[in-house]
């Protein structure tokens, strides 16, 4: 896994969030947690260096020359201070301002004309919390402490920068979710420190089951005898986890119908393997199989490892 960035020559993992559900949002909160509004786009960690800024995915995916009208909002933060990070995720908003992944789909399947895409379709930086102010590092606060002085930074920010939404009662968030299904919240013990690796602080709750699956197995159909060139896009895909001993552990098959960027996305990762995808599912059968899975999108910002069995049960 690839979760680092170097801030002043010393090695920062991102931190990652385990899994929750929606029964323990009032014990979250009564332990000391605080909500996030979970963004649905692509996580990067941002510098904010004059000479050098940058915005690096999980993978270590450089996206700087690709979103241009984040970096001419960003100089304005690197003038009045310079050698902040920034951990956010970068998503394109849709008629009503709310992050949509299949517009975010869209702007990041182009590979080229990056100056034109960023006038069709605009992102915003939705930043979440801080890991370094100007020249101090500030990954030793405790989460309320780091929250106040983003929300300090942000206050001079204009679109498209922005921070997310946070909220101490996780129930308004939560409607939010539903009502426009967004992807879920994040919930944050107030007195954490921003540790590398997932850790019990953050506490991911979806409104949609999910799981990061890797790709086992195609079923070509009809074309499974033609020449992989010759090829239409894939009828289905064979779908497996990894478990605690690093064993593949089959869970299921998912349809692969799909047109525009997913397809685009489903044959560029069979050409080049490992094919990792986002499914939804309704429920785990006693057979361990995902019931009614339904593919999402392609999860070029993942490793295997982030497809373990551990996604399918509870913190």
């Amino acid at each position: 896994m690839h979760n680092r960035l170097d801030i002043e020559g010393a090695r920062v993992d991102f931190m990652l969030a385990e899994r929750g559900r929606v029964e323990d949002l009032d014990v979250l909160r009564d332990r000391g947690y605080s909500f996030d509004l979970k963004v649905d786009g692509i996580r990067a960690l941002v510098t904010t260096s004059p000479a050098a800024l940058t915005m690096v995915t999980r993978l270590g995916s450089d996206l700087t020359v690709r979103f241009p009208e984040l970096v001419r909002a960003l100089q304005d933060v690197a003038e009045r201070s310079p050698g902040s990070v920034l951990d956010a995720e970068i998503a394109v908003p849709d008629e009503h301002g709310l992050p949509s992944w299949p517009l975010t789909q869209q702007r990041t399947a182009q590979r080229s004309g990056a100056a034109q895409w960023a006038t069709r379709l605009p992102a915003r930086l939705y930043v979440f919390d801080l890991l370094q102010l100007g020249d101090e590092p500030v990954t030793s606060w405790e989460y309320s402490r780091r929250r106040t002085a983003l929300e300090e930074l942000a206050a001079h920010w204009a679109a498209p920068l922005s921070i997310t939404i946070t909220s101490d009662d996780p129930w308004p968030l939560w409607e939010v979710v539903t009502q426009h299904r967004l992807e879920g919240v994040v919930a944050k013990r107030r007195t954490s420190r921003y540790r590398a690796g997932r850790s019990p602080d953050w506490v991911k709750v979806k409104a949609l089951r999910t799981v990061s699956c890797l790709v086992g197995g195609v079923d070509w159909g009809p074309d499974a005898d033609l020449p992989a060139h010759r090829r239409g896009p894939p009828r289905a895909l064979e779908l497996y986890m990894v478990d605690g001993a690093g064993d593949l552990v089959p869970i299921g098959r998912v349809g692969a119908a799909a047109s525009g960027p997913l397809r685009r996305d489903l044959l560029a990762g069979l050409a080049k393997p490992p094919l990792i995808v986002e499914v939804e599912y309704s429920e785990i059968t006693t057979a361990g199989r995902l019931r009614q899975p339904v593919l999402r999108r392609v999860r070029t910002d993942l490793g295997v490892l982030d497809c373990g069995t551990d996604q399918l049960a509870g913190p």
